[in-house]
């Protein structure tokens, strides 16, 4: 019963009243609370679905916005799972590559140390104890189970950049060599690794390693002056100038 026909009925009644009995007043005015309370309830239970429609289509919309958000989300988690699959893709390939330098590096390295001894024991004899102690270390490095092999290669470098500099300089050394069977007491003049030379203290007899016989020979004794300047000049006692030393033994 809608809310015109009850408003009909009511007039009606109304209308009717007069004409009828108490107790036909009576069962008019219930049947009319009745209706109406009808009509209280019907709307309240309208109100109600009304507000439970709005409810429902909100929790509708809010779950297409969530459907949408993880639908999004799912997009996006797949392209990092793809660039995370490239990611440990591209690891695996380094750790395979890394593995396979090992096995060549290590090897290789003790090679360069071999070559580097020959070297050493083939060049000018200065420093030796140097660097033998330093082909030693090298050899004690690779033979360490607990060092890393960067820090092999590391030291490897290293020792390689030292011999490179010495033929890039010049130094001086005192020490004791056997000159015409005689130990002696000697200035060591090294002039890269071009050349190495000696001159006793006194000044009066200089000589020259000699690469062929793996020797010391005698100099004439006019380089004593020549070489004195050399040696003054590498100490830093003296302006550089140009000088004129054999490179070889003299004739």
């Amino acid at each position: 019963m809608n809310r015109i026909m009850l408003i009909s009925l009511i007039a009606q009644l109304v209308v009717a009243v007069p004409a009828m009995s108490n107790m036909q007043v009576k069962d008019v005015h219930e049947q009319a609370a009745n209706a109406v309370a009808i009509e209280a309830k019907a709307q309240k239970q309208y109100q109600n679905w009304a507000d439970l429609k709005d409810q429902e289509s909100d929790a509708i919309r809010e779950m297409k916005a969530t459907e949408a958000w993880l639908e999004f989300q799912n997009r996006k988690y797949d392209r990092y799972l793809k660039k995370q699959e490239k990611v440990i893709a591209e690891l695996k390939r380094r750790k395979e590559e890394a593995k396979r330098i090992k096995m060549e590096l290590e090897p290789f390295l003790e090679t360069v140390v071999d070559q580097l001894e020959l070297f050493v024991k083939s060049d000018l004899p200065f420093l030796n104890d140097e660097r033998t102690r330093r082909i030693q270390f090298l050899r004690d490095s690779l033979d360490d189970y607990h060092l890393q092999l960067s820090e092999k290669l590391r030291r490897v470098f290293e020792a390689l950049l030292v011999e490179t500099e010495y033929g890039q300089n010049v130094s001086t050394s005192t020490q004791e060599l056997m000159i015409n069977g005689t130990p002696t007491q000697v200035t060591i003049f090294r002039l890269g690794r071009a050349a190495l030379y000696y001159q006793t203290t006194d000044g009066s007899e200089v000589g020259i390693w000699d690469k062929d016989s793996h020797s010391w020979k005698t100099l004439a004794p006019t380089y004593a002056l020549t070489l004195r300047r050399a040696k003054d000049m590498a100490e830093r006692k003296r302006a550089v100038e140009l000088l004129e030393l054999p490179l070889g033994v003299a004739k």
